[in-house]
């Protein structure tokens, strides 16, 4: 588009896209759109979608790579790395976009990258449709970009992360990710539920415990964390709202792990 900041004339390694899915019909679409001009080539791993998110993302250009068996998303984020040709690979989640600005910020980080960079993108999230400035969720810092034989994300279920080598230089780029978190109410409860049980499941096999008394002060303190110590205040109603949110789903998590300690099913 004519009035999109044009990306830095210069020589950028090739970038692997990777975008991990299920269900994602609605936000796969805009998601690869906006790695355009970034991106040698977009792998869509796919987790057993029931849509036609793989029929849109196959038509928008990428290449579909559907999964049979479940292993959590540090599992898949590995297993899309192998699958991946470019020198640097970019994670994207499909309610993430790249912004015209961040696009060029890469690109030049990018030319004159050593390879022993982890480059950190800005996330400025959005609440039904509204944007977050506080919450700790604008900037919300997420490791993202790194080359390919460099390092790769842990295998956690839940809550992945890029593993940092002792000689790794993290770059907080400066030009914001865009999230677009949830839409609805029923689609925030639906992920954070799934997201807990996860989490329980995991925590238990690493043979982590918590005692019953803790998860009231647990959930306190998040609420207490998100709402005033990150400031949340300042977000006024939604401010108020996702700070609850925060609050309940720290509390959910840990019943749940509380449960499978114990050994009560999850499912």
């Amino acid at each position: 588009m004519a009035n999109e900041q044009q990306l830095p004339q210069v020589a950028v390694p090739s970038v692997s896209v990777i975008i991990l899915t299920r269900n994602e019909s609605a936000n796969i679409v805009d998601c690869i759109r906006s790695t355009d001009g970034l991106a040698s080539e977009v792998l869509v791993i796919d987790g057993q979608s029931t849509d036609d998110t793989c029929q849109k993302a196959q038509e928008a250009g990428a290449r579909v790579v559907k999964l049979t068996t479940w292993e959590g998303w540090g599992h898949k984020r590995q297993q899309a790395q192998l699958a991946a040709s470019g020198t640097y690979i970019l994670h994207l989640d499909a309610d993430e976009r790249l912004t015209p600005p961040l696009k060029a910020e890469l690109s030049a980080a990018l030319a004159k990258a050593r390879g022993n960079e982890i480059f950190a993108l800005p996330r400025h999230n959005h609440l039904f449709g509204q944007s977050i400035a506080h919450c700790g969720w604008s900037p919300d810092y997420v490791l993202r970009c790194y080359r390919n034989d460099y390092t790769k994300f842990n295998d956690a279920k839940v809550h992945e992360h890029v593993l940092v080598p002792a000689d790794g230089k993290v770059i907080y780029l400066k030009a914001p990710l865009l999230h677009y978190t949830y839409q609805s109410v029923e689609q925030c409860l639906r992920k954070q539920m799934n997201y807990a049980l996860h989490f329980a499941q995991e925590k238990d096999e690493r043979g982590k415990r918590v005692a019953l008394c803790s998860i009231p002060l647990r959930g306190l303190f998040t609420f207490m964390r998100v709402y005033i110590l990150r400031r949340g205040f300042l977000d006024g109603r939604w401010g108020l709202w996702n700070a609850i949110s925060s609050a309940s789903y720290t509390v959910n998590k840990y019943l749940a792990l509380y449960a499978q300690n114990k050994g009560k099913r999850l499912h």
